[in-house]
């Protein structure tokens, strides 16, 4: 329990000016972007990887829960509070350190966000790779707990092929620098992976040395329209196997564009059933090279029609499109679940296709984005939560999306977690053996279980 002669310790450690204990400033920070609450007992926000060390000390001695927090973006309940805890907020400890153009590295803090990070390395013509949906307010820290992808994953991967290393202050404590961040020699055991995707419950990241990648001089963003999500998926899976490698390769369903052009006024064919946003990046060589393979790939699935961006207007209202999917299908209802999947690439036209059968067969609405490049589906579920009914029919349908997805040899999160939302289907998808060497690492880590407690690991019962 956190009593008065314990926020007075945290008072000391981070000032006045640094801590949060009045009721509607605790409500405040009692959700993320998911549908779950908690409530913590209060909320701090340290400037110094000592302050969080020293936050941590306290609570560890005291057995109170810990919430490392950042934008309180995560979609799966992730960064729910757990009801007493102490709430970490790390959105004071937010620079950048270092950048280093030559080994193309920057330091920074875990509070910063991932579009701040962006900006600040495209002077040196260089870039950070993950570039989730929410960079404008996610941060590094959050990037780091969920292993966020974003659009660009299906060629430079997930946060964690971009962490060379960490400074992480333990559930114990103890403050540990991980990875070899100035040699391409790796440690043999390097921890950094334990973390990257871990959803702050082995530790608290304080700084992270990010890894660089140069800017290509050419660039091309192209759309295809297809008049069935199968014909989509098809052109997808054999633009992949034609070994080119876009940069990006978005799929929307017809639900999503009708959505995104009533939002935006952007002159989408309204009767599409699928819309196929590419992008490409290298030499100006390679990149003509690979727009002709895809052209010929949009035929032979029957696209059609296709565009390329004639412009960097063009392209900035394609991706403005993309990234506006949320807001655009926030009008449709109350509220939603945003489910996040991983199918293999061949299975994911049949996948698409099984979903749209459930929005049909349970009379709701479901919009269907997909990193399709990735095999990376994010069907979201409108409802509105008010109603009893229309609550029981979602989760029936986001537990027959779950158990498709795992028959046809997928995974039940691909970057937005486990949290909280997920945690059923961890059976499911995982076998005991596998579970319980999941929580051995947990032990190992965290001893007194306090670190955002009741995340990713689920109760483990006997047979």
């Amino acid at each position: 329990m956190v009593d008065n002669r314990l926020i007075d310790e945290l008072r000391q450690i981070v000032g006045n000016e640094n801590i949060l204990t009045s009721k509607i400033s605790l409500e405040t920070y009692s959700f993320d972007a998911s549908p779950y609450s908690g409530r913590p007992s209060v909320v701090v926000f340290p400037t110094t990887t000592e302050m969080v060390a020293n936050i941590v000390n306290i609570a560890n001695k005291n057995d109170i829960p810990l919430m490392p927090r950042g934008a309180g973006s995560c979609l799966s309940g992730g960064a729910i509070a757990p009801d007493g805890s102490i709430v970490i907020s790390l959105t004071k400890m937010n620079n950048i350190l270092e950048i280093d153009p030559l080994s193309k590295i920057v330091l920074v803090e875990p509070g910063i966000t991932n579009k701040q990070v962006q900006l600040a390395v495209e002077q040196y013509g260089l870039m950070y790779a993950p570039d989730p949906a929410s960079q404008n307010i996610s941060t590094i820290g959050g990037n780091i707990a969920e292993n966020a992808g974003g659009i660009r994953g299906v060629k430079y991967g997930s946060t964690k092929d971009h962490i060379l290393g960490l400074e992480v202050v333990l559930p114990t404590g103890d403050v540990i620098t991980t990875g070899n961040i100035h040699s391409q020699v790796e440690p043999e055991l390097d921890l950094t992976y334990y973390f990257c995707g871990s959803e702050g419950t082995l530790g608290i990241v304080t700084k992270a040395w990010l890894a660089l990648s140069p800017i290509n001089p050419e660039v091309k963003t192209m759309t295809a329209i297809f008049g069935s999500l199968e014909d989509a998926g098809s052109c997808v899976a054999e633009i992949i196997a034609k070994g080119v490698v876009p940069t990006t390769m978005e799929i929307m369903d017809n639900t999503v564009i009708k959505a995104v052009d009533d939002y935006l006024k952007l002159g989408f064919p309204r009767d599409a059933e699928a819309l196929l946003l590419l992008e490409i990046d290298g030499f100006p060589s390679d990149v003509k090279t690979q727009v002709n393979s895809i052209i010929n790939a949009f035929a032979s699935n029957h696209a059609l029609s296709y565009k390329i961006a004639g412009n960097e207007q063009e392209r900035l209202d394609l991706w403005k499109a993309r990234r506006s999917v949320n807001g655009a299908l926030g009008k449709l209802k109350p509220a939603n679940i945003v489910h996040d999947i991983v199918v293999p690439r061949d299975r994911l036209a049949l996948m698409l296709e099984k979903v749209a059968q459930m929005a049909k067969k349970y009379g709701i609405i479901i919009g269907q984005v997909a990193h399709a490049g990735d095999g990376n589906l994010h069907p979201t579920l409108y409802y509105d939560h008010r109603i009893p009914e229309e609550v029981e029919i979602v989760e029936e349908a986001c537990d027959e999306i779950i158990k498709e997805t795992i028959a046809q040899g997928g995974t039940i999160s691909g970057e937005h977690g486990i949290g909280i939302e997920k945690l059923k289907y961890m059976p499911l998808a995982f076998s005991k053996p596998t579970l319980n060497l999941m929580k051995n690492i947990k032990d190992a880590f965290d001893p007194k279980n306090i670190c955002n407690p009741g995340k990713l690991l689920p109760q483990i019962t006997e047979d």
